[in-house]
Parts: structure tokens; sequence; C-alpha cells
């Protein structure tokens, strides 16, 4: 006798409910601001801060981002900041998946892109090799 097994992916309540249609009640909850794409209201919703107009029936946004983004929780604070100026602070415990090394970052809204992204603070230019080899040359 041959079993039949059925693989399948657990995304969480959140996406069942996006799939299944149904409408979310944010009444209950204070926006943390105006959605940088459509301008409606911004709310936490499971483990994503969600304009209001990406779940339910006939979403018309797709503006979605984490509550932790590389390791690196983003409080309410810092998302209505986002929201507000286009930029949080600089927040100091992201984690590469890459190289597993902490990094600091300011999350930033790309208008360009339409999403969240990685802001680098400008860093102090590097003395190129030849030129600092031959000022210790000449201190020498």
């Amino acid at each position: 006798m041959e079993s039949q097994w059925k693989l399948e992916f657990d995304f969480g309540e959140d996406a069942k409910q996006a799939e299944e249609g149904e409408a979310v009640d944010f009444s209950a909850q204070t926006t943390l601001g105006a959605c940088p794409k459509c301008g409606s209201s911004v709310f936490e919703h499971g483990s994503n801060y969600v304009c209001e107009k990406s779940v339910g029936p006939g979403p018309s946004c797709d503006f979605k981002t984490g509550k932790v983004i590389l390791t690196q929780p983003v409080d309410h604070t810092q998302l209505a900041k986002l929201l507000e100026t286009g930029k949080t602070d600089l927040l100091e415990n992201f984690v590469s998946n890459k190289t597993r090394r902490k990094f600091k970052a300011f999350l930033a809204f790309d208008k360009k892109e339409g999403k969240v992204s990685f802001e680098f603070e400008p860093r102090a230019a590097k003395v190129p090799a030849k030129k600092a080899a031959a000022k210790k040359a000449a201190k020498a």
C-alpha cells in the first residue's frame, strides 16, 4: 500500500487571512502613520506593518514591512518616523544573512523601488594605498 504525502508551507495566519480575502478590522488599533505609497493608514498586523489597503478582499496597495528585519526589531516609533520623514534613526543590530556579522543602517523608503531599503552612513574617503605609502616614505 502506497502512502501519499502532501507538502504544505505554513506562512502563518496573515497569509491565510489575505488568501481567504477576509476583511481585517483595524478599528481597535491606532494608525502608525500614512502609507508612503497610497496615503492610507498603516497598522500592525501579525509580524508586519501593513497598509490597510494591502490586506483583505481586493487589495489595492502592496506596502508591507516586517516588525523584525535581519534580527533588528523595528519599533512603532521608528516606523512612525519612517512613514513621516522617509527614514528611521540609525539602527545598530542588523545581522547579515551572508556573513552573520552585525551592521548599522537606516531604513528608508525608496520611492523609485516602492519599498523599504537600507541606507548606510557615509564613510570617510579612504586614502589610496600608493599615496599612503608615499607619505610614510617621505616622513622617514
